[in-house]
């Protein structure tokens, strides 16, 4: 028998790595990623370091910094609507942009005024790297390995950051291009929101112009991974025809499994693949992002149930995701954002140490493997401080021990953490509004006596450790302190002396339940109430 050649040798192993797509469902074992996971934004390293930093060192100490503060998985976006490194298939960040002209240039003149000089800070900071003749991604991805973590990218699949503005620095000539001629995903309501902008997915086009971008990726570096990142701006069809968009996006991504198994033979090792989708699998079906449907197909080997960007999303049904991935062989992690916001279209503070540690341990213990960070990048955090403008908010000792603490459920349960109530931030065309908050005293059913109840997700009961629920009353409550409060049937007296907005709700540890509390807050004669924050404080374990 002849020896195999080269050619017949790549054929006959990259058969062994693309079976039927239910062969490979059947047979895939979890693939190896480590947690937490870290996603880095398109734009952050170049806002947050001037041209003359940029070069191959500077890139490098970053990476060092991430892997000190205790990420496992590195991901590096790409993308927005334009490519943030020099694409030889996609235009870049700072086409368009003259460094000599003067701030009324086409893709300036639409920014705010105080946008100006940030723009021009980022485009230059990216364009310097570029002619050094350095791929971010690329040393990124080395310095990754380098420090023994995981290597990944991630495409956004459909930005819109900028759409409602005339020109930007931020919007393609591809995406000009549509919007001009009418064919985004809605242009017949005028546009007027920003999901209406969107690029349509239907469009044969519009999907062989981001294959392109994604099997550039897989060409030219050398990942451990490839996320496609369908929240970025999570729809993709117009309304009513998502379903059958879903089935489009699934023959797509048959293709850009077939790439990344034909890349894993390239490269001697796996080339997974991932999602990010809407963080309840009912709302990700009807927005045509189906991750679990894709772990069944064995299309992908990580799924990132998550909210948009509003707020974190305290209680994501991640028992349920688990049941759905059972047997799929796919990994489960939990998207934690890093802005929190009670109340939709209410204020928004950004998330605190204790906070994350509140979204994320429910997440673990609810059965996801991991915990997936969005826009939590080590070097703004440090320098995030509190409304009053003194306090940091994150250190680099709190950053460092919240991020080794994110890797395991033990970890974080040990820890201080701040567990609170939310909302989805994304329903599907036709969805009603589920927000548990604002909550009033007018909501009497037959299920309840007068008065609300709400549940907070809260992971693991703690050992030994009582508890503190934190009540924030508007200025429509009247007579706060007549308020009955009963946390898992057990009334909870208020802290005598409060007074204010807020109100704290002593919990002894005996009340306290595995997994989530449900509070009822009664109405009593001559009182009232409109909650517009609800939060269960409970301290660490030493």
């Amino acid at each position: 028998m002849r020896p195999l050649t080269r050619p017949v040798l790549a054929a006959v192993l990259l058969a062994a790595v693309m079976p039927l797509t239910s062969a490979r469902a059947a047979t895939r074992t979890p693939p190896t990623i480590a947690g937490p996971i870290l996603n880095l934004d398109s734009t952050q390293f170049f806002f947050e370091h001037s041209a003359a930093e940029m070069n191959g060192e500077t890139v490098d100490a970053y990476i060092d910094l991430v892997a000190r503060s205790g990420i496992r998985t590195f991901i590096t976006c790409v993308n927005a609507q334009k490519a943030n490194y020099a694409s030889r298939v996609w235009e870049h960040d700072w086409s368009g942009y003259d460094p000599k002209g003067p701030d009324d240039q086409p893709v300036l003149r639409y920014l705010a005024p105080g946008a100006i000089a940030m723009t021009r800070h980022r485009l230059e900071a990216a364009k310097r790297l570029a002619d050094e003749g350095i791929n971010l991604h690329a040393r990124m991805l080395a310095r990754c390995r380098q420090q023994g973590i995981g290597a990944w990218v991630s495409v956004r699949m459909n930005d819109l950051h900028d759409c409602l503005l005339e020109d930007s620095s931020l919007l393609s000539t591809f995406y000009k291009a549509h919007r001009a001629a009418g064919q985004l995903r809605a242009p017949y309501r005028g546009g007027a929101w920003w999901a209406d902008r969107g690029l349509d997915w239907e469009q044969p086009d519009v999907q062989e112009h981001y294959f392109q971008l994604v099997t550039e990726q897989l060409d030219t570096l050398d990942l451990d991974g490839l996320e496609l990142d369908w929240m970025r701006f999570v729809f993709h069809f117009r309304p009513g025809h998502e379903l059958e968009g879903g089935r489009i996006i699934t023959a797509w991504m048959r293709r850009v499994r077939t790439a990344c198994d034909q890349a894993a033979v390239r490269r001697g090792h796996p080339v997974l693949l991932g999602v990010r989708v809407p963080s309840r699998p009912e709302t990700a079906r009807r927005c045509g992002l189906d991750g679990a449907a894709w772990a069944r197909e064995g299309l992908v080997d990580l799924v990132v149930p998550t909210p948009f960007w509003a707020t974190t999303d305290f209680d994501m049904p991640m028992t349920e995701w688990q049941r759905l991935l059972a047997g799929t062989g796919a990994r489960l992690a939990g998207g934690i954002e890093i802005r929190y916001q009670p109340v939709p279209n209410g204020p928004a503070v950004m998330m605190s140490p204790e906070l994350t540690v509140g979204a994320a341990l429910p997440v673990l213990h609810d059965g996801a493997d991991l915990v997936y960070l969005f826009n939590y990048d080590p070097l703004p955090l440090e320098r995030m401080t509190t409304a009053n403008g003194k306090t940091p908010l994150w250190s680099a000792k709190s950053l460092g021990t919240v991020f080794h603490a994110l890797q395991s459920e033990a970890a974080l349960a040990a820890q201080p953490r701040l567990h609170a109530v939310t909302f989805h931030d994304i329903r599907a065309p036709g969805e009603p509004a589920d927000n548990p908050l604002p909550a009033t005293d007018t909501r009497q059913d037959f299920q309840w006596p007068p008065g609300c109840a709400i549940r907070i997700a809260t992971g693991p009961k703690p050992a030994g450790r009582a508890a503190e629920l934190r009540i924030e009353y508007d200025a429509a409550t009247v007579g706060s302190e007549k308020l009955r409060v009963f946390v898992n049937s057990t009334e909870c007296p208020a802290t005598p002396g409060g007074h204010g907005p807020g109100r704290t709700y002593p919990v002894p540890n005996a009340v306290l339940q595995d997994e989530a509390q449900v509070v009822e807050v009664v109405s009593a004669p001559e009182a009232s109430y409109h909650i517009v924050r609800l939060e269960l404080f409970i301290p660490g374990a030493n």
